[in-house]
């Protein structure tokens, strides 16, 4: 084999050696920056999923705090709401009509007289002046007297208006005290007059005889 022939087989393997040698190299290098962006990936991925991990906690616990806030809002919304009833209520109640009075010991000598009133005991929406009861605004109402005389056949009659209701009479009385009651129902308009009247003459009454008026409905 000549030199020349020697120098080219030499050349040759030579050659196949290095491109096995570089192409050996170039594979390692290409593994190992495969490595490093599948690692930097997965730490990407890592950090995502840890985030959207929170995330969703976060989103949880905002849910229960806002459930919550909406429960103590209806709470207070409905304690503002009982609390606005009752001072309705309330104030209803305390501009209730109706009215309480004691009859004053006194003797009247008229039939037409209107039997005056004593000490008012109660006297809700200011209809009754001491004398007459005048109707504030329509219902039905309902008016009792009771009275103690020893008149005999002493009574009182419920006036409407002009018109006789109701006539609570003691009977025969004299010379002792004797006790009689009625009531009536009646619907009332506004400015009708509710009041009492004696039935007998002289009519004699004892201060614990006691006139009282309410709004039913």
């Amino acid at each position: 084999m000549s030199p020349f022939v020697t120098f080219l087989m030499f050349l040759v393997v030579s050659l196949l050696i290095g491109v096995s040698c570089g192409d050996r190299s170039l594979g390692r290098r290409t593994n190992v920056a495969n490595r490093s962006d599948n690692n930097t990936c997965n730490n990407i991925y890592t950090k995502i999923n840890t985030l959207e991990k929170d995330l969703s906690n976060l989103e949880t616990k905002l849910r229960k705090r806002t459930k919550l806030l909406q429960q103590v809002l209806r709470s207070v919304l409905e304690m503002d709401s009982n609390l606005e009833m009752s001072e309705t209520n309330l104030a209803s109640k305390r501009n209730a009509i109706g009215f309480t009075v004691k009859l004053p010991t006194t003797t009247f000598n008229s039939r037409t007289s209107i039997l005056q009133g004593g000490k008012i005991l109660y006297n809700g929406g200011n209809a009754y002046n001491g004398t007459v009861f005048t109707c504030p605004s329509p219902g039905l109402y309902l008016f009792h007297v009771s009275v103690v005389t020893k008149t005999r056949y002493g009574g009182i009659w419920i006036y409407k208006n002009t018109q006789q209701l109701t006539l609570a009479c003691a009977g025969h009385g004299d010379p002792q005290y004797n006790g009689a009651s009625v009531s009536a129902a009646v619907w009332l308009d506004v400015g009708d007059q509710i009041y009492l009247r004696p039935n007998n003459l002289p009519m004699v009454i004892d201060h614990n005889s006691v006139f009282t008026g309410v709004k039913v409905n």
